[in-house]
């Protein structure tokens, strides 16, 4: 970006800011305002107050007001919907949600920015790419002939819906070919682009099975798993290929709908084969067979398939399937699971490709079952081994209740042409490849985003461009058209190594320029969210502030699960937070964990009668924290907690208390130096440095009430 474009940038998100801090004040309280007039001495606050006529103390220390360092300006119209890795398949999002989650779907591979549902982060920082089964491009890549021509309403598709690509092949050629505009997810979403398959990987599976059940590796599909130490044991062990293809080896009874395990709750993409063999499935029985849709039969079908061919014969097949026979022109990957390690014998159904690429397999799948080979005769096979889904709940025009059957990890039994040799892939979000094996038509669609309500918002006709475009087609005719074209280099090496160098270093800009450009987005929406959501100052020095006088104009910033805490008023009518006695300890926790070097300050009574003891938990990671104790009785200590052990004393003490009036608390952590102040002096202090980041936690005895006012957490 050149120079002239950041200044303009920088301004504008600096007026933002300048706008949005204005606007937040506004619906504070005088109370609140004079605290951060106090506590930080921004000019910004000292003539918020001063406009209201309220009288502060004199601020500690004039701040500036710092512009934000976003090149962007910030847009609060992207939802991400608590912060998970896809969007909800039943959501209507906006183009700018629609955009976002195309950049996390083109780059998840890479830096797989998944903040978790509880984060307060728009966009996160990267990890360690997830292990993938690699398959290389061809050096021979197969080389489409087009006599393309125009459909209107497919192009007005493009420009109202979350399509990206559509493709139709018939009589040897492509004649349709539609992708996104540059202006609408073009400038994102090009030729070059690999992108998730979803569950059309599943497919993409059984393609590989039948290849290997044609090399050998597997005797046929109705071959029994009972050769694999680690399905012991488990209602795995013992079964036909064919059920575990067809979804009937009876596994309903262990899964909470398709990707969630009902005994653990853990996702059944993230883990090895072994790891939930040994756990989730230990000691399980086949339920009666049925078809039951999940995701674990095909990361088993490819694991075993895996653990049958070895390393070198695995990694020949994926390319005799991919490089040789489809001539997939870029490379393409299977992912492991995000918790698999690199060896571990278990495979992901999770494909990348190009959307041309997509399109040379399904063509692949076609020239197999027309010039009846080998793996011809499996796709004939599976087809004629169909099973009913019974599928209900779906949009009776989707994409997965139009077909009627299943058969081999393919969708069949198309309403009104049943009895017809059509079987499609299928992923969530909208992926479609609808293969016409008689009448030898393709239609490959891929897509951000589908909720199969269509003409409701958030989808897109798949009955019309799809499913009408199959069953409407005619017979291919008996074209001339080489649709084999013999395996023989046609194109110059070199040529093809530069082009393929040159499309790998346009990705790499692309992603270089997308991470910055949300990444700009998530400081300037942080920058705005900390105050919304934290209360936080502009300059960084307030991280949080709550005086719980909501008043209606805004929800409470601290978060109660166990709804034990409510707001009451003091006697001044002062808005004050309390707990409900119980017979357990009560509390609520804030902040982010990645906080470091930090105070909390706040007010807190015993109220008469009801003694006890308040922990104020700091830098509070998982189940690690440091824990500063205060009961009604005087006693004060600090501990350090760590997972389940006992508490590790660092510091103890006494102070005079009385139920029913106020104390002032404060608890700092700088550096390795923790700090609890009661009434303006030290009573307990320590040296400790076993954690450095943490967020925030009051917690209060049981059979303990406790109200609490004036939450200030300001970094150090």
């Amino acid at each position: 970006m050149n120079l002239y474009i950041r200044v303009v940038c920088l301004l504008c998100v600096s007026f933002m800011a300048a706008h949005v801090l204005a606007q937040d004040l506004s619906g504070w309280s005088d109370k609140t305002v004079c605290r951060l007039v106090e506590s930080d001495g921004s000019s910004a606050y000292v003539e918020e107050a001063s406009s209201r006529g309220v009288n502060c103390k004199a601020p500690i220390k004039a701040k500036p007001v710092k512009p934000a360092k976003s090149r962007y300006s910030s847009s609060t119209k992207i939802d991400r919907f608590g912060g998970i890795s896809e969007i909800p398949e039943p959501a209507n999002p906006n183009y700018e949600t629609l955009r976002f989650y195309l950049y996390r779907y083109l780059y998840s591979f890479n830096i797989y920015p998944f903040c978790g549902s509880q984060s307060k982060e728009f966009h996160c920082k990267e990890s360690p790419p997830l292990y993938s089964h690699q398959v290389k491009a061809s050096n021979d890549p197969y080389r489409f002939q087009s006599d393309l021509r125009e459909d209107e309403y497919i192009k007005k598709q493009m420009q109202q819906t979350a399509l990206l690509s559509y493709l139709l092949y018939e009589d040897g050629k492509i004649v349709i070919d539609e992708i996104t505009p540059k202006d609408r997810f073009g400038d994102m979403f090009t030729n070059s682009s690999r992108y998730h398959s979803q569950s059309m990987g599943k497919t993409l599976v059984s393609y590989v099975a039948g290849h290997a059940i044609c090399k050998g590796y597997i005797k046929s599909i109705d071959s029994r798993l009972d050769d694999w130490a680690i399905l012991e044991n488990t209602l795995y062990y013992n079964q036909k290929l064919i059920d575990l293809l067809n979804m009937t080896a009876g596994t309903q009874n262990y899964f909470k709908g398709s990707n969630q395990f009902s005994n653990s709750n853990r996702t059944v993409t993230s883990p090895s084969v072994k790891d939930i063999m040994e756990n989730e499935l230990k000691g399980s029985k086949k339920s009666y067979a049925k078809y039951h849709y999940n995701n674990l039969n095909p990361i088993l079908v490819m694991s075993y398939i895996l653990h049958k061919a070895g390393n070198e014969g695995f990694q020949q097949l994926l390319n005799e399937v991919f490089t040789q026979k489809s001539r997939i022109s870029g490379k393409a990957f299977f992912l492991k699971g995000d918790s698999t390690a690199k060896d571990d014998v278990s495979v992901w159904n999770q494909f990348y490709a190009t959307r041309y690429d997509y399109l040379r397999i399904a063509k692949a799948m076609l020239d197999d079952w027309k010039n009846d080979t080998c793996v011809g005769q499996y796709l004939k096979t599976v087809h004629s081994l169909a099973i009913k889904k019974n599928r209900k709940g779906q949009h009776r025009d989707s994409r997965v209740r139009m077909p009627k059957g299943y058969a081999g990890f393919f969708h069949t039994n198309f309403k009104g042409m049943s009895n017809r040799k059509v079987m499609s892939m299928d992923g969530f979000g909208g992926q479609s490849i609808i293969i016409d094996f008689e009448r030898e038509r393709i239609v490959a669609i891929q897509a951000i985003h589908d909720n199969m309500k269509f003409p409701k918002a958030g989808s897109f006709n798949w009955k019309k461009i799809a499913y009408d475009t199959i069953r409407n087609g005619k017979p291919a005719s008996n074209s001339t058209i080489d649709v084999t074209q013999p395996l023989k280099a046609v194109i110059d090496p070199q040529q093809l190594i530069v082009e393929r160098e040159s499309k790998q270093e346009a990705q790499r800009v692309a992603k270089e320029y997308w991470d910055n450009y949300y990444d700009a987005f998530d400081e300037a929406i942080n920058l705005e969210a900390n105050r919304v959501l934290f209360g936080s100052s502009a300059d960084g020095s307030i991280m949080f502030s709550e005086d719980f006088e909501i008043e209606g104009q805004r929800a409470i910033r601290v978060d109660d699960r166990d709804n034990k805490w409510s707001i009451k008023q003091d006697d001044n009518g002062n808005s004050i937070y309390c707990n409900k006695a119980t017979d357990n300890w009560t509390h609520f926790t804030f902040g982010r964990t990645d906080w470091s070097n930090y105070s909390i300050s706040y007010r807190m009574k015993f109220l008469a009668g009801k003694g006890g003891q308040t922990e104020t938990h700091i830098r509070k990671a998982d189940r690690n924290d440091y824990r500063a104790t205060i009961g009604s009785s005087g006693g004060v200590e600090i501990d350090f907690k760590q997972d389940r052990k006992n508490p590790d004393n660092l510091a103890s003490d006494f102070v005079s208390t009385k139920t029913g009036e106020w104390l002032d608390i404060q608890l700092t952590a700088s550096g390795d130096n923790i700090k609890y102040i009661v009434d303006g002096e030290v009573v307990a202090s320590a040296i400790d440095d076993r954690l450095k980041k943490g967020s925030g936690l009051f917690a209060v005895s049981a059979n303990s009430e406790v109200c609490i006012d004036d939450i200030v957490v300001n970094k150090m």
